[in-house]
C-alpha cells in the first residue's frame, strides 16, 4: 500500500481558532481494485466513473459500509458523500468541521451542489464580513465541479411583529463564484425603505451565473415599489443565463398587524417591471406568479374613474398581453402559481410544459379542466389543491396519462365536501394513469366503521407502477374546548405499520408511504403555536435492508421532523406494549410531538392542561437559575446591634 500524507497548510479562520490545534488527518490513496475471481463479473472491472455513477444511487448507510471494505472503494464513497455539501451558518463548528473536511482530504474538486443556510443575521452593511463566508469564499475556486449554488438563507419570517429579511449574498462571495456554477438565490423586502434589496439586486445585474431567482417585494408605497422593480428589470434583462422565476410576489404584506391586508388606493400609479417596446426577460424554464401589480394603458375612461396601475404604464393595451405577445413560452417546462387569464392566453404556447403545481387557486373550477386540456404538451407532474376544479371531467387528467408520474391533489384543512376524490373518480384515474408512480391524496376515513379507509387503499394499491404514496388524513383544527371529538383511528407508528403493510401485500412495488395528519403551519394571532401545529404529525414509512428493522419485517417508520437521535428513540418507545399514564406530561414541544406520533393527539383539555404545566415548569426553572439576593436584617435588629457597639465603645 501506498501512503501519502497530504498534509495542507493550516490557516487560522479566526483569533478563537488561532489558538487552537488542528491536525490534519493522514491520507490514504487507495489502491486498484483486484477481482478475487477473474472469470466472474466485478465491480472492480468497472472504469472509475461508472463505479462513481453506481455508487450515486447507493443508500447513506449503504454507503458508510462500502467504504469500509477498501481503500479504493473509501476513497470513492468519499467523493460520492461530498457531491451535495451543505453549510448552516448558524452551526458554525458544525460548518467549520465540513469544510475542513473538504480542504485537508483534498475532496473540493468533488463537490456539485452547495447549499448554504441559516439565519438572516449576516451583517453586510455595517462591512462585518462573516469568517465562515470568507474562509468559504476562498474555497470556491477550487471547487472546479461546482455545478450549483444555492443561497437559502431564509424567506421573510416575522419574529415578535417585525419582519426578518433573507441576507444578501456577500460581495466577496458572489465574486468567487466560479464561471460555470449556476447561483440559485432570492430577495424579499418586506418593510421600506429597500435600500438593502436595492444594494443586492445592483450587484446581479449583468451577473452571468444567475440561474435562478426568487423574489417578495412587499410595499405600501408605490413609489418606493417602483424604483426596486426598475432595479430587478435591470437584472431581468441582463442576465443571459437567468431561466428560473420560481415565485414572483409583488404586493401589499401578506399579513398586517390589525389582521387586514391594505390594498391599494384609488388611481395608485403603476410599480411593476414597465417591460415595453419589445423588451422581454430570456427564455424561462420556471415561472411562478403569486401576485403582481399588473398595469393598463393610462386611458381617459380608465383615469376618469381612478383604476389602479394606469398611471406610468408605458405600453399599449394591459400588461398581460403584452407578456403573452413579447415573452418567449417556448422553454417552458414548470409552471408555479399563476393567475388564470395569463395561463389562459399562454397555454397553447407551452410546447415544453411538463410540470405544473398550483397552490391555493382563485380561479374558477371550469378555468383549470380548460387550461390543461389546451396545453399542447404530455405532462409529467401535476399539483392542483382540490378535486372540486376537476369534478366529474376526469379526461383534464387522463390525457396526459402516457407520460404523468406525479399526481398531487392536496391542501391544508379545512376540507370542503366535495374537495375530496370518491372512489369512483379514483377508479377513473387509476385506469386512466398506468404510469403513475408517486401520489399525494387528501383522503377521509371511513367515519360509518370508525376505522380505516380500506376501499380507498384497495384502489390504490392498484395503480400498478406506484410506487410512493403521501396520504393526508383529517385532524379537525378548528377545535375548540367544546368542539367535535377527535377523528379516530389516531394516525400513530403503529398505525403506520399496518397500512404499509397492507398496501404492501397488494402491491410490491410501493417502497415508500407518508402518512400525514394536520397541518404543520398553524399558528394563532399572538404567534404562539396553535393546537394543531402541536398536534399534526408526519410518519414516513420505507422499506428497509437492516438488520435491526428485521423484527418488523424490514420495514423503517420515521418522523421527517425529527432528529437521528429522536427518530431512534421513536423506535424504540414504539416496540414497548404499553404507555399508559405518558399522555401530556413532554418537556418541551419537541418531545410532544413524540408522543403524538406515538399515542395520537392530545384532546383540547389535554393540550391546554399540558401549556399550563409547561409554563409552570419555565417559570420555576427561572426562578432557580435567578441569583438569590442577599437578606437584610431587619431595622429593629440592625438599630440593636448598633446600640450594642456604642455601648462597648
Amino acid at each position: 500500500m501506498t501512503i501519502s500524507f497530504a498534509v495542507a497548510q493550516i490557516r487560522p479562520h479566526s483569533t478563537k481558532r488561532q489558538h487552537q490545534t488542528e491536525h490534519e488527518p493522514v491520507r490514504i490513496t487507495g489502491r486498484t481494485l483486484v477481482p478475487l475471481d477473474p472469470g466472474r463479473p466485478s465491480l472492480a472491472q468497472l472504469p472509475d466513473d461508472v463505479v462513481l455513477l453506481v455508487l450515486a444511487f447507493v443508500e447513506d448507510s449503504d454507503l458508510l459500509k462500502i467504504a469500509s471494505l477498501g481503500s479504493a472503494l473509501y476513497e470513492q464513497a468519499r467523493h460520492v458523500q461530498n457531491h451535495t455539501v451543505h453549510i448552516n451558518l448558524d452551526q458554525r463548528n458544525q460548518a467549520w468541521s465540513r469544510l475542513d473536511v473538504l480542504r485537508s482530504n483534498l475532496l473540493l474538486p468533488t463537490v456539485r451542489v452547495l447549499e448554504v443556510s441559516g439565519s438572516s443575521n449576516i451583517d453586510q452593511e455595517r462591512g462585518e464580513e462573516d469568517e465562515i463566508l470568507s474562509c468559504l469564499a476562498n474555497m470556491l475556486p477550487s471547487m472546479t465541479g461546482l455545478r450549483d449554488l444555492h443561497w437559502h438563507i431564509p424567506t421573510p419570517i416575522r419574529i415578535d411583529w417585525q419582519w426578518r429579511m433573507p441576507a444578501p449574498i456577500p460581495r466577496a462571495l458572489l465574486n468567487h463564484v466560479p464561471t460555470q456554477t449556476r447561483l440559485h438565490t432570492s430577495v424579499a423586502a418586506m418593510n421600506e425603505p429597500h435600500e438593502r434589496v436595492h444594494a443586492f439586486l445592483g450587484q446581479l445585474v449583468d451577473n452571468h451565473n444567475l440561474f435562478s431567482l426568487s423574489v417578495h417585494i412587499a410595499f405600501l408605497d408605490e413609489d418606493t415599489c417602483r424604483a426596486t422593480m426598475s432595479t430587478l428589470k435591470q437584472v431581468l434583462l441582463s442576465c443571459p443565463r437567468l431561466a428560473r422565476i420560481p415565485m414572483l410576489y409583488v404586493g401589499p404584506p401578506v399579513c398586517r398587524v390589525h389582521g387586514v391586508v391594505d390594498g391599494p388606493a384609488p388611481g395608485a400609479p403603476y410599480c411593476g417591471l414597465g417591460l415595453s417596446g419589445g423588451e422581454r426577460p430570456p427564455a424561462l424554464e420556471e415561472l411562478g406568479l403569486s401576485y403582481y401589480p399588473w398595469g393598463r394603458e393610462p386611458t381617459a375612461a380608465l383615469l376618469a374613474i381612478s383604476s389602479i396601475y394606469c398611471t406610468g404604464y408605458p405600453e399599449k393595451g394591459n400588461e398581460v398581453q403584452y407578456w403573452v405577445e413579447t415573452f418567449d413560452w417556448s422553454r417552458l417546462r414548470r409552471l408555479n402559481c399563476i393567475p388564470s387569464n395569463l395561463a389562459l392566453e399562454i397555454a397553447p404556447k407551452l410546447t415544453a410544459l411538463k410540470e405544473i403545481i398550483l397552490g391555493d387557486l382563485y380561479w374558477d373550477k371550469t378555468e383549470l379542466t380548460a387550461f390543461l386540456e389546451q396545453i399542447p404538451t404530455a405532462l409529467e407532474l401535476l399539483s392542483i389543491p382540490s378535486w372540486s376544479y376537476i369534478g366529474d371531467k376526469h379526461g383534464a387528467i387522463s390525457q396526459h396519462g402516457a407520460t404523468l408520474r406525479k399526481l398531487a391533489i392536496h391542501s391544508s384543512e379545512p376540507w370542503k365536501a366535495d374537495s375530496l376524490m370518491t372512489n369512483t373518480d379514483l377508479v377513473t384515474l387509476c385506469n386512466g394513469l398506468p404510469h403513475l408512480e408517486e401520489l399525494t391524496l387528501d383522503i377521509a376515513r371511513d367515519k360509518a366503521r370508525n376505522a380505516w379507509p380500506y376501499s380507498t387503499l384497495d384502489i390504490i394499491a392498484s395503480f400498478r407502477c406506484l410506487r410512493s404514496i403521501q396520504l393526508w388524513f383529517e385532524l379537525w383544527f378548528e377545535l375548540g374546548t367544546e368542539g367535535p371529538e377527535l377523528p379516530t383511528p389516531h394516525l400513530t407508528v403503529s398505525a403506520a405499520r399496518q397500512l404499509f403493510a397492507y398496501l404492501r401485500e397488494r402491491n410490491k412495488n410501493i417502497r415508500r408511504l407518508e402518512l400525514c395528519s394536520g397541518t404543520l403551519k398553524k399558528w394563532t394571532f399572538t404567534r404562539d403555536p396553535s393546537w394543531a401545529s402541536q398536534n399534526s404529525i408526519r410518519l414516513l414509512c420505507e422499506v428497509s435492508s437492516r438488520d435491526i428493522d428485521a423484527a418488523y419485517g424490514f420495514v423503517r417508520v420515521t418522523c421527517p421532523d425529527f432528529s437521528t437521535k429522536m427518530n431512534a428513540e421513536l423506535g424504540h418507545l414504539s416496540s414497548k406494549e404499553t404507555r399508559e399514564g405518558r399522555r401530556g406530561v413532554a418537556e418541551d414541544a419537541k418531545r410532544l410531538l413524540l408522543e403524538v406520533a406515538l399515542d395520537g393527539p392530545l384532546t383540547y383539555d389535554e393540550w391546554t392542561a399540558w401549556n399550563k404545566l409547561t409554563c409552570e415548569r419555565l417559570e420555576a426553572r427561572k426562578k432557580v437559575q435567578q441569583p438569590e439576593e442577599p437578606q437584610l436584617l431587619p431595622k429593629s435588629v440592625f438599630k440593636r446591634l448598633v446600640s450594642s457597639v456604642l455601648k462597648c465603645i
